[in-house]
């Protein structure tokens, strides 16, 4: 199995750069040493493929059964073995043509996206004709796997060959389960259990473009790892012609005067900071007597620019960042666990780079989780600082993440190393101690409330690390001119009834600190925010001067056709917000309208009254537009402003 497996990888690699060579006009940038690196990384991803395809020649070769050494089980292993593989090498060779029309490694859905075509075989004989060379080097691919494809055995083995059957089958079983364990090991990228099991995705940790992850990966992979996803379908609501007048997620800067502002930006991910554990946005609660466990970010919010209906566009950590930084609101799954997770995004640290600015991410967790490294690499951060890179380890909760005071601090430290280059700076950081199992160091054990629900500790405790990192950095010549933004990455537990609602499970505060006064103190009730607002809004205050693309809006955008809308989706049911009325909508029917400011709880579901809201056609035309926009621009690869 060693030997067959070593000749399987090395087509695989050799048709990586064949991929790569009938492609080059897409890869632009890459060198010998990026498809080095590239090579290098898509070994843990041929490997993952070939334990896929090949699990059931593995328990065939070592199952510890005496019968395996004969040449008839072994002329069934073969056959077994060459079908399952020539069928991978086919489908990665048949890639090299078809990448070039998604931009994209094929994955499983493209078996229900052709499904309905009635001229497959013709398409599939222009490709031949077209594509001749291709599938001569496919044809010779297969050939070298059956022509070198090495027997373990000549002949059958005798009874005498073997040992008694105390020795034999104790041995064996052992074989036997340390080839599954490796078989295990090779289909998830590793044996460390706080890494997640390699995605489509991670393959971005190797590369400089999503782009280049097609050259990462396999399309074996990409097909098997996505066999049990359906794809979204278009539901075909508008003309195509018709739907960027509806609602347009590519945005034509609108500059407000002058040249690009070049100010810093620094951006707080802040792990479950739902906006019910905030004093400050709870202020009529329990009688007015609520004090929430956030004092220092309710200092802050007093002093910032906050929004008293902002929104996540997910529920899930991984679904902030494509929010927050490339404007793609989570629909039904997570977009980076979902199968279009390789197309290219226009991202606020890419757009930042090319303006001259310096980049990096902070996160105190093993650089492996939720795949924040490969995203962060992906969408343009320069750097990525996790807990690989964190001097002391001793700072370790023995979990989850580095605590986050000392992280803070030294992210404060690099916040100003940072601030010492010739150059602005975009920096994020993302909180980690207010995640389960929400531990503190053991020296504020008794510092900080347990309040209703362990969660309430954790979040003061992270609440007093930001506190610390200001305190670090409030007297730094740039503090001025630098735009803090602070964002929950989602809700966290719930514990107040009046929050356990589908509104309320998406309130977060979102806020913008201008210690130089660039913008007015204000808690502004009439305008809603939401993470996907975030990069637009930035870009505005920069006065950004280019295209980009984003499903949220400039909140400060005062031209006559501004929309003051969200967008959310919990598991199919989207909701979309207009001014003071909230609609649901759940496999294309409307089934909810609220009035959300008046009925905070949404008890009050005015369905039955439709007729009585004007603004009701409207918001049914956006919320359509806007999802056959999202599914449409997903499947067809494009969600950048080109």
């Amino acid at each position: 199995m060693a030997v067959n497996f070593l000749i399987m990888l090395a087509i695989y690699m050799i048709t990586r750069w064949v991929f790569y060579f009938m492609n080059t006009r897409f890869f632009p940038d890459v060198n010998y040493g990026d498809m080095m690196t590239m090579s290098l990384g898509g070994l843990r991803f041929d490997i993952s493929a070939l334990c896929y395809l090949n699990v059931l020649c593995v328990i065939m070769q070592f199952i510890p059964l005496k019968c395996r050494d004969t040449i008839k089980y072994q002329r069934i292993v073969k056959i077994i073995f060459l079908v399952i593989n020539i069928i991978g090498i086919a489908i990665n060779a048949a890639d090299i043509v078809y990448f070039e029309f998604g931009g994209r490694r094929s994955t499983w859905i493209m078996f229900s996206e052709f499904g309905g075509e009635s001229n497959l075989g013709k398409i599939f004989l222009n490709s031949i004709t077209g594509y001749w060379q291709v599938w001569l080097f496919g044809i010779a691919m297969i050939a070298a796997i059956i022509f070198l494809y090495y027997n373990p055995i000549k002949k059958n083995r005798s009874k005498e060959d073997y040992p008694s059957a105390k020795f034999y089958y104790p041995i064996h079983t052992g074989i036997f389960l340390i080839a599954l364990l490796l078989t295990f090991a090779g289909l998830r990228g590793g044996l460390s259990w706080k890494m997640h099991p390699m995605r489509q995705d991670s393959a971005e940790l190797y590369c400089k473009h999503p782009i280049e992850a097609a050259i990462v990966l396999n399309t074996p992979f990409t097909m098997i790892t996505t066999i049990h996803k359906s794809g979204y379908k278009d539901p075909k609501f508008f003309k195509e012609e018709e739907l960027d007048g509806i609602f347009n997620p590519v945005k034509n800067s609108t500059p407000r005067g002058g040249e690009m502002r070049r100010m810093n930006v620094v951006v707080f991910l802040m792990e479950s900071f739902s906006m019910e554990y905030t004093g400050f946005f709870n202020k009529d609660k329990d009688g007015g007597h609520y004090r929430g466990y956030t004092p220092f970010l309710d200092e802050l919010l007093s002093q910032s620019y906050c929004f008293e209906y902002s929104f996540a566009n997910g529920a899930r950590s991984v679904d902030c960042m494509p929010a927050s930084f490339a404007g793609i609101p989570r629909y039904i799954d997570p977009y980076c666990y979902y199968i279009y997770s390789n197309n290219t995004l226009q991202a606020l640290p890419q757009m930042l780079r090319d303006e001259g600015y310096n980049t990096a991410f902070f996160h105190g967790a093993p650089n492996s989780t939720l795949g924040f490294k490969a995203f962060c690499s992906s969408i343009g951060f320069e750097q990525y600082y996790g807990m690989d890179e964190y001097p002391n380890k001793d700072d370790f909760d023995g979990t989850w993440a580095i605590f986050d005071e000392p992280y803070l601090q030294y992210f404060a430290k690099y916040t100003k190393e940072y601030a010492k280059k010739d150059k602005p700076f975009f920096l994020t950081v993302f909180t980690a101690s207010s995640h389960e199992p929400f531990k503190i160091p053991e020296q504020f054990e008794n510092t900080f409330t347990r309040g209703e629900i362990p969660m309430h500790r954790s979040i003061s405790y992270a609440d007093y690390a930001i506190r610390q990192y200001f305190e670090q950095v409030k007297n730094e010549p740039w503090f001025e001119n630098t735009i803090f933004v602070f964002s929950a990455d989602h809700c966290g537990v719930s514990h107040r009834s009046d929050y356990n609602n589908d509104m309320g499970r998406f309130l977060i505060p979102i806020f913008f600190y201008t210690p130089g006064g660039q913008l007015p103190i204000k808690c502004d009730s009439t305008r809603l925010m939401q993470q996907t607002d975030i990069t637009p809004t930035i870009l505005g205050l920069l006065n950004y001067q280019k295209p980009y693309f984003s499903f949220g809006k400039d909140v400060f955008d005062d031209s006559p056709n501004y929309v003051n809308f969200v967008f959310n989706d919990r598991d199919g049911t989207s909701m979309y917000y207009l001014d003071d009325l909230m609609i649901e909508y759940r496999n294309n029917e409307l089934i909810g309208i609220y009035k959300f400011k008046e009925d905070f709880s949404l008890k009050n579901n005015l369905l039955s009254k439709k007729g009585q809201f004007q603004q009701l056609p409207f918001m049914e035309r956006q919320i359509r537009a806007i999802l056959q926009q999202y599914i449409v621009r997903m499947k067809d690869n494009k969600l950048t402003a080109k």
